[in-house]
């Protein structure tokens, strides 16, 4: 049996949790809207909070395609590199609270959360309605990147390298629901960049 590379564990779906994240969604649809068609929150910054809620999530196929996304929205290549690492001296203050909010709604997977000093440092820095975007942005991408997860855990299954806490019926209906949408974004981006669509996903998935 193939072992797991050491670091995160993917974060994957059961049935159940997608369908109640899926319904969560779709009431913030509104919202959705005016921050991806609307603009109400900056490009640049949603990309960046994208990034760093796939690296929570550990979506790698996530992190692969928005980092190319961020770069196009105007997010340098040293801002890309200290979301790898986490480097706050790369980051414009609020840009950095941003960041970090929605980094940590997802670690409490967005529950509520006590005030505290790092709380009421974030509220004097960013609106209401900022926090409220990012939040929303980081929920959204949650849902993405553990749908990405579940999807590749099945060829995962078949080498022998199950994810942990996956499993098989969850990976085979997810499969079969999100997959051809998966391909499609690949062949799209394939596309973009000239390339074979499966060395697009390959990449994506780190291999």
């Amino acid at each position: 049996m193939a072992e797991r590379s050491s670091g995160p564990v993917p974060s994957v779906y059961t049935l159940t949790e997608l369908f109640a994240d899926l319904g969560s969604v779709l009431t913030r649809a509104p919202a959705l809207w005016t921050i991806w068609i609307g603009g109400r929150l900056p490009r640049a910054l949603r990309e960046q909070v994208i990034v760093a809620v796939a690296k929570v999530n550990a979506c790698r196929m996530c992190e692969h395609a928005h980092s190319r996304m961020a770069l196009e929205a105007g997010v340098s290549d040293a801002e890309i590199a200290a979301l790898e690492d986490m480097d706050p001296s790369a980051f414009d203050r609020r840009i950095w609270l941003a960041i970090t909010h929605a980094r940590e709604r997802t670690k409490a997977n967005f529950a509520p959360v006590a005030e505290d000093a790092s709380q009421e440092a974030l509220n004097e820095a960013l609106s209401a309605q900022t926090r409220s975007d990012v939040e929303n942005v980081a929920r959204v991408m949650t849902v993405a990147n553990r749908i990405a997860n579940t999807l590749n855990a099945l060829p995962d299954r078949w080498r022998g390298n199950p994810v942990p806490e996956s499993r098989l019926f969850d990976e085979l209906v997810i499969n079969f629901l999100f997959l051809p949408g998966a391909w499609l974004g690949t062949l799209v981006a394939a596309t973009r960049q000239r390339k074979s669509p499966f060395a697009v996903w390959r990449q994506a998935r780190g291999r």
